[in-house]
C-alpha cells in the first residue's frame, strides 16, 4: 500500500494512527512554517530550530524520533533522507541536514513534525537558572549564594548610567588575614564570591540609579566613582558582618562596602541603603557649601 493511500486510512480513523503522536500527521508536501523554508512565518528559536537540525544529525533512529513525540510519517522520511540509499546511518552516502529548511523539505514534515521536533529538544534550549539571581535583587540585603557557585577568577569592573564601581579591596577580619588586600587574586573564594556579587548588585542598582544619587552626581563636587570594598568574616571565630554600607572616603570616592559572613553568605547594600546614603551625602555637600561630601555614610 502507497504511503498516500496508508495515510489516508489512517485519517478516516479517528484523525490519526494509533499510537501516534500529535493530533494528526502532516499531509506530504505539508508547509514546515520555518525560515526560508516552505513558508516564512514562524516564532521559533534559533537555538530551537539549529537543535532540531543537530539533533537529527547525531543519528536518532526512527523509533527513537517517534518515541521523542515526532509522528511516523515524518519519523520515516527524516532518517530515510539522512542515511541515504543504504539505510544505514554513519556511511558515506548519508545526507545530513545543512539547515532546517532542509529538515522542512522533507516528505511529510510539516506544521505538525516541526512542533514536535522542536519539543523534543526544548531541554537544549532552557535557560539555566541564573546563580547569581539573589545578588541582582536590589531589596535583599542578606544573599546565600548556591555552595557549589564558585567565584570568577577575575574581576571586571563594572560602570552603569554615568556610575563607576572601581578596585578591589579586602578586609580579612582575622588574625594574619590581609587587612588590607587590593589584590583580587588574595581574597578567599567566598570573599570573591561576594565582591562579585557586590557588583552584580551594583549594576542593577545602576539601572535605575536612584534620584537621590542621580542629584548627587550632578550637584556636588563627586562624580560618579564608587570602590569595591568587602570585609571577610568568613574564617573569624569570634564575629559575623553586621550589614552592609556606603561611607565617602574621600568627596571623590565613595566606598561601596559588602561583607562577607562567616557561613558564606554575603551582606550588600539594597536600594533603600544607596537612597539614605545619597540623602545624607547631599546634605553634607550642602552643609559645607562647596559640594565637599566626605565623611557622609549609611549603614
Amino acid at each position: 500500500m502507497s504511503d498516500r493511500a496508508l495515510l489516508a486510512l489512517c485519517l478516516l480513523a479517528l484523525g490519526g494512527c494509533a499510537g501516534d503522536p500529535g493530533a494528526a500527521p502532516d499531509d506530504p508536501d505539508a508547509v514546515g512554517v520555518v525560515p526560508g523554508g516552505k513558508a516564512d512565518g514562524s516564532d521559533y528559536t534559533e537555538c530551537e530550530l539549529s537543535s532540531v537540525v543537530a539533533w537529527l544529525n547525531e543519528g536518532p533512529t526512527q523509533d527513537a524520533i517517534y518515541e521523542a513525540g515526532v509522528h511516523s510519517w515524518a519519523s520515516q522520511h527524516l532518517v530515510e533522507h539522512r542515511d541515504g540509499p543504504d539505510a544505514v546511518f554513519g556511511t558515506e552516502d548519508d545526507d545530513l541536514f545543512d539547515d532546517v529548511r532542509e529538515v522542512d523539505d522533507v516528505y511529510f514534515v510539516g506544521p505538525v513534525a516541526v512542533r514536535q521536533l522542536v519539543a523534543a529538544v526544548a531541554d537544549r534550549c532552557e535557560a539555566p537558572a541564573d546563580p547569581w539571581a539573589l545578588a541582582r535583587d536590589v531589596h535583599v540585603a542578606r544573599v546565600t549564594l548556591p555552595e557549589e557557585l564558585e567565584a570568577p577568577a577575575s574581576y571586571d569592573y563594572p560602570s552603569a548610567e554615568g556610575f563607576r564601581l572601581g578596585g578591589t579591596e579586602f578586609w580579612q577580619q582575622w588574625p594574619d588575614g590581609h587587612s588590607p588586600t587590593y589584590s583580587y587574586t588574595e581574597g578567599t573564594e567566598a570573599g570573591r564570591r561576594c565582591m562579585q556579587a557586590s557588583a552584580y548588585r551594583f549594576e542593577a542598582l545602576m539601572a535605575d540609579p536612584p534620584e537621590a544619587l542621580v542629584r548627587l552626581r550632578d550637584e556636588s563636587s563627586w562624580g560618579g566613582a564608587f570602590f569595591n570594598w568587602n570585609d571577610d568574616y568568613v574564617e573569624s571565630s569570634w564575629s559575623d558582618g553586621s550589614g552592609p554600607r556606603l561611607w565617602a572616603w574621600r568627596t571623590g570616592l565613595i566606598k561601596w562596602i559588602s561583607q562577607t559572613n562567616r557561613d558564606g553568605s554575603c551582606y550588600l547594600p539594597t536600594r533603600d541603603l544607596v537612597e539614605r546614603a545619597a540623602a545624607d551625602c547631599l546634605d553634607t555637600a550642602e552643609r559645607n557649601g562647596d559640594g565637599e561630601i566626605q565623611g557622609c555614610s549609611a549603614r
